[in-house]
């Protein structure tokens, strides 16, 4: 049994916790000392069963095998004290992790009361003793230092959240209440790009606009650019579900750059028009030279699928003169095992000494020398197909590569291009919904 007593202790605190206000309020510090008190006392008593099964347990191994194969008794004694002790260690296991758990619910629930009276010190120091670092513990770590006015604290713990926009808009609201302009906008644009149509997105696209500090025109030259985009994007995906609101979005858009280059918004209109025009003839222009390459790289992939065969070839050729060798090779070890066997027969007869169980011995030997001579030379022909069929599997698959490659040409280059021919359809039905929304709004 491995009871890891270390895990249990370094993360008493993995229980996912609910706040509960009206235990949080009753639960005192003391409380929490007296069952640290007891998990150190359960923690005392496992030690005691655990030792014990170690050393059944090795005691038990020493009857593994051959030694125990007599032992049949004291194995089964072994086996009954391993299991009672088992139990035990378990039991105890359990209780550990059970008053772990007790421990880890009533720090949360100081924490939390110590947070709603107010006390953010005390509760950041009771959120702290909690090892496993949810994003519920860092985010109400972030709520106290934001309470305290300690807005870096509080962006520290928010950053190490996940990065959702709403989490984001906890960053933005306390670099705002810092001060921090310039740091607001950046993560409100970070909340913003890209748009997914959150309720999170439009609390940062109110938010962005009101942000209008002094110094943002030096922080963010390109400040309307953005936004425009932003409105863009948004009016694109509206497109489909609600026309109108993506039509507002659009002339929000439009009216966003006219504002900021002093143009007149139709023309801005035209001119957002024109550079999705040319956005669609570019993607149309990179799809015909990504074909091209398709071309290209499926004419090296032949040429490289030649060369195998040509390789796989040309080792087959050498492998049937290696073949050729080696199977006179084999002749030759089978002769000179003949000779011996023969040589080391005719010592034997000479030898009048000679036992007659080695006379014996020898003969069989020469037979079996001789039987195998006539093998190696009856069955040339398989001898060297043998040899030859692992240089055979290399030509054949090579040439079904070949052939598989030519009849899924079409497919090979369709794969090649389709990041591309995807990037022209997505272009392009931008510029079929830019242009309507273009005409609903000022071809009137």
């Amino acid at each position: 049994m491995n009871i890891n007593k270390n895990l249990i202790l370094t993360g008493i605190f993995s229980v996912s916790m609910a706040i509960n206000p009206f235990m949080a309020g009753a639960v005192e510090e003391k409380d929490i000392e007296e069952l640290e008190k007891k998990l150190i006392s359960v923690e005392t008593q496992l030690l005691e069963p655990e030792l014990r099964l170690d050393k059944l347990q090795q005691d038990r191994s020493k009857y593994d095998g051959a030694s125990g194969w007599f032992q049949g008794s004291k194995k089964k004694a072994l086996d009954s004290e391993i299991a009672k002790s088992e139990a035990l260690a378990n039991e105890k296991y359990s209780e550990m992790k059970s008053t772990a758990q007790q421990v880890q619910k009533m720090v949360f629930d100081v924490a939390h009361a110590f947070e709603k009276h107010g006390q953010f010190e005390k509760a950041i120091e009771y959120y702290l003793k909690v090892e496993n670092r949810t994003d519920e513990i860092r985010n109400r770590i972030a709520a106290c230092y934001k309470a305290k006015k300690d807005y870096q604290q509080a962006i520290k713990w928010l950053l190490e959240m996940s990065r959702t926009d709403s989490n984001l808009l906890e960053v933005v609201d306390c670099y705002k209440l810092d001060g921090s302009m310039r740091e607001a906008v950046y993560w409100l644009f970070e909340i913003l790009a890209p748009w997914s149509e959150n309720s999170s997105e439009l609390t940062a696209l109110k938010l962005i606009e009101e942000y209008n500090y002094p110094q943002r025109p030096n922080d963010y030259p390109d400040f309307y650019k953005r936004l425009s985009d932003i409105y863009l994007t948004k009016a694109i995906k509206a497109y489909d579900g609600n026309f109108l609101q993506a039509s507002k979005d659009y002339r929000k858009a439009v009216e966003l750059l006219a504002n900021d280059m002093n143009e007149t918004p139709q023309l801005v209109s035209f001119s957002i028009l024109e550079r999705h025009q040319n956005d669609y003839r570019v993607a149309l222009e990179i799809l015909d030279r990504q074909r091209e390459a398709a071309e290209r790289n499926f004419e090296d992939r032949v040429r490289q699928a030649r060369n195998d065969i040509e390789v796989a070839e040309d080792r087959l050729r050498r492998a049937r003169h290696d073949a050729d060798r080696d199977y006179e090779n084999r002749v030759r070890n089978a002769e000179q095992n003949v000779k011996r066997a023969q040589d080391r027969l005719n010592e034997l007869t000479k030898n009048t000494a000679t036992p007659p169980e080695e006379l014996e011995r020898a003969k069989r030997n020469l037979e079996n020398a001789n039987r195998e001579l006539q093998d190696v030379r009856r069955n040339r022909e398989q001898i060297i197909r043998d040899y030859l069929r692992p240089y055979e599997r290399d030509v054949r698959s090579a040439r079904d590569d070949y052939d598989r490659l030519l009849s899924n040409r079409t497919q090979i280059i369709e794969e090649y291009i389709a990041p591309y021919k995807r990037k022209v359809a997505e272009v392009k039905n931008s510029l079929e919904r830019i242009k309507a929304m273009h005409d609903a709004n000022f071809n009137n």
